[in-house]
């Protein structure tokens, strides 16, 4: 089963085409984790209420196009116990600028979007775990462009398309032959988006050498309505690996997923194939109630070859966040996600993400 499990990552990475950036990145990340003081190990009596909602921010990446697809959702290996609920509504606020043409393409991503995901999953056997998620979006044309433009300005890494911004406006399409395939209607949008069930085994427990490994199974249907760009119109599946490790009071992830899109511009003549994930994740547990974690994600594209950047591009963003459990056993999640290592012409510009939740 290892050596199965062994040919099996190897296969995924090589596939995915993960470059030597983002491995340095992943090297740079656990050697910084490492050096944090472990400290003294969390309490007896609370180590059960934590691992009840420890854990990576179930978070996907909030580019506008990528959410029109099927995302692995960040999670542990472990799974709740039998007949345990986790319910959560996780918010988050984006602000998005994009503008290319190249070819017969060309599009337009200028929007901020608010998008709440009800979140349910439900442990159905020991090590057997099914989940749901489905998520409401609103994009208008914004509030935030006037302090990022600032912000920008003041580290001196001001994006030429953002200085050429006409601040607070809406304009959402991508175009092949000048007839959109995507497009938001009218000056904002909002409605539901797709509707995501998964499905996740546990395949052994965490020893004192080997991590928890899960896999898991996941399939999205289009809720979404198409015409609005709140969804692909088509139905995407799944499929992945979850491992997980504690170290003290340091708790590993890692998340690998290939997902295959359904054919869902055919015809424009737009193709479409499958794509890849990478999470890596650390919990750095502070007390029995807070955590700091930080995720680092890699992500390739349904589309290939059409010369735009926030098509074809693949994303490298980082998740920083807090975790914080009240004695009511109420979860609150709070933190930011940005894009680095030259992805900013791919996804979106800045996220901030609340959520909140709780497991019964």
């Amino acid at each position: 089963m290892i050596e199965k499990v062994k040919t099996f990552i190897e296969l995924f990475f090589k596939k995915a085409q993960l470059d030597l950036r983002f491995s340095q990145w992943v090297l740079y990340f656990i050697v910084l984790f490492l050096f944090l003081d472990a400290g003294n190990a969390l309490c007896k009596d609370t180590r059960e209420d934590w691992e009840k909602k420890s854990g990576p921010i179930s978070l996907v990446n909030q580019a506008p196009i990528q959410l029109l697809f099927l995302q692995a959702v960040p999670a542990k290996a472990e799974t709740l116990s039998k007949g345990q609920n986790s319910l959560s509504f996780n918010t988050t606020i984006t602000n998005t600028l994009l503008s290319e043409k190249s070819g017969n393409y060309e599009g337009v991503v200028n929007m901020e979007m608010i998008r709440t995901s009800l979140e349910l999953q439900y442990g159905i056997l020991s090590g057997l775990e099914i989940g749901m998620s489905l998520p409401f979006v609103y994009s208008y044309p914004g509030v935030m462009d006037h302090a990022i433009l600032d912000f920008e300005k003041f580290f001196a890494k001001t994006r030429t398309i953002r200085e050429k911004e006409e601040p607070d406006t809406y304009e959402y399409y991508v175009k092949r032959n000048n007839k959109s395939f995507i497009s938001g209607k009218g000056k904002r949008c909002s409605g539901m988006g797709d509707l995501v069930l998964r499905l996740k085994g546990k395949l052994w427990d965490e020893g004192d050498i080997l991590p928890c490994l899960s896999t898991r199974l996941a399939f999205k249907f289009p809720t979404g309505d198409k015409d609005r760009a709140l969804g692909s119109g088509k139905m995407d599946y799944g499929f992945g690996l979850l491992l997980q490790k504690d170290i003290k009071i340091l708790t590993f992830y890692l998340n690998a997923d290939v997902i295959f899109p359904g054919d869902a511009y055919k015809g424009e003549n737009v193709p479409i194939t499958e794509f890849y994930t990478v999470m890596l994740g650390a919990e750095y547990k502070v007390s029995s109630r807070f955590s700091i974690l930080a995720q680092l994600n890699y992500m390739t594209r349904p589309f290939k070859d059409t010369g735009l950047e926030m098509l074809d591009r693949r994303i490298y963003d980082l998740l920083l966040g807090i975790n914080y459990l009240t004695e009511d056993g109420i979860f609150i999640q709070g933190g930011g996600i940005e894009d680095f290592n030259d992805s900013e012409n791919a996804g979106a510009d800045i996220t901030f993400f609340l959520n909140a939740g709780k497991n019964f």
